[in-house]
């Protein structure tokens, strides 16, 4: 399926700009939080306050990500993708430039909020644009591509971030979001339109879009997606946000170290997003993925809980990460496919879900003994995951086979 404004070929430099273009606005999550992470430790102690209340910073910005997805989703599939896509980047710029003058960890954390919903409209519609483009095994391909691109933003940011740490502080660490923000901003508005008006929700008022969230919400098999896809962002976010005090606090390594270490696990994710595409029921790799992440995830809480070293730490987080990257890329394909009709708010509720669920387990893992808390956490949200597994795989084959 291509609208006059696809890039239609697989190669060419239109169909690559496109796919950079797509995947920076899939790593706007990871480029937000992950580049700063190293300076987590510093920023607790610039602003005298705790663990917990610092990865609030984390939290209100998946909050924010969570309530601008609904913004931004539910409003493109009415006025096109690129206005909202502009809006949203805009009011993440304006908002990552007054954070930088935060004058304490109160006034940052309302700001994340406001750059958590701009940056939410980045993200949405990272899912969206490709679904007005392509379908079938195209898009499963175009997204697990962007997967696998976006593994490396997490591998690049704390790495970037941890050299950056020592010489320009948390504070120049946003002057880089603020320029790349203004960056795509501008690439932004040179890119064409992908939802024609016909294909636009027609219809004025709220009530259409309460019935688009309404026959998401109650399709069984496009929750259960969303549901797994959420449990495995929620996971990565309990390792992220416990992961700077654990290796640099508990373990002695330093910021770039610890960008080093946290980056080259990153990369796992990328590897995943690609391995999963091997499957030719695309249900089958989401369960398979599902199943090595939550695995790991059990053996490495056991590994914190018992004290262990870096090495054993590193040997858990790297499967487990991989699993991860697995679950993201299906989950992310057959969830769009499913919710194609209203791509714009099938798009939101996959955001939402997940960055909720992520804001909601982030400042947890920081309350009391941090290795205890992460490793209880990594443990439920295990069980949860292998739950919604089951009822996946459960699911008929047929409906989740991506055609070629």
């Amino acid at each position: 399926m291509n609208t006059p404004t696809a890039p239609s070929a697989r190669t060419g430099r239109s169909y690559i700009a496109f796919l950079i273009f797509i995947a920076i606005l899939g790593a706007f999550s990871s480029l937000v939080n992950d580049m700063y992470l190293p300076t987590i430790p510093k920023m607790m102690r610039e602003f005298h306050t705790t663990p917990s209340m610092t990865q609030m910073g984390l939290s209100m910005v998946m909050i924010g990500l969570g309530i601008g997805s609904v913004i931004w989703g539910s409003l493109s599939d009415r006025y096109g993708r690129k206005p909202m896509l502009i809006y949203s980047l805009l009011a993440f710029t304006v908002a990552t430039a007054i954070s930088i003058f935060s004058p304490n960890i109160h006034f940052f954390i309302i700001c994340r909020l406001f750059q958590g919903i701009g940056a939410g409209g980045a993200m949405v519609l990272s899912y969206s644009i490709p679904t007005d483009l392509y379908d079938g095994r195209q898009l499963a391909k175009v997204m697990a591509l962007v997967g696998a691109i976006n593994g490396f933003a997490p591998a690049a940011a704390p790495l970037v971030g941890g050299a950056m740490a020592d010489s320009i502080g948390w504070r120049g660490i946003f002057v880089v979001l603020l320029v790349i923000g203004a960056g795509m901003l501008a690439w932004s508005w040179k890119r064409p339109e992908s939802l024609p008006p016909s294909k636009r929700i027609a219809a004025k008022g709220i009530k259409a879009y309460i019935k688009a969230y309404r026959a998401l919400f109650a399709n069984g098999r496009f929750m259960i997606y969303v549901l797994l896809k959420a449990i495995a962002i929620g996971l990565l976010y309990a390792y992220i946000s416990s992961a700077p005090f654990i290796i640099q606090d508990h373990y002695g390594f330093t910021a770039l170290q610890f960008g080093l270490i946290v980056g080259g696990n990153a990369i796992a994710i990328a590897i995943g997003s690609t391995l999963v595409m091997r499957f030719k029921v695309l249900k089958r790799g989401l369960v398979t993925g599902t199943v090595i992440m939550c695995l790991f995830a059990i053996g490495q809480a056991i590994m914190m809980y018992t004290g262990k070293g870096i090495i054993l730490y590193e040997v858990m987080a790297v499967p487990m990460l991989l699993g991860s990257g697995m679950v993201f890329a299906s989950a992310n394909s057959l969830s769009m496919e499913v919710g194609r009709a209203d791509a714009g708010t099938a798009s939101a509720i996959l955001n939402l879900v997940k960055y909720v669920f992520a804001a909601i387990v982030a400042p947890l893992v920081g309350i009391g003994n941090i290795m205890h808390s992460t490793a209880i956490a990594f443990v439920a949200i295990a069980v949860i995951a292998l739950s919604l597994a089951i009822f996946a795989y459960r699911l008929s084959p047929l409906a989740d086979m991506i055609k070629k």
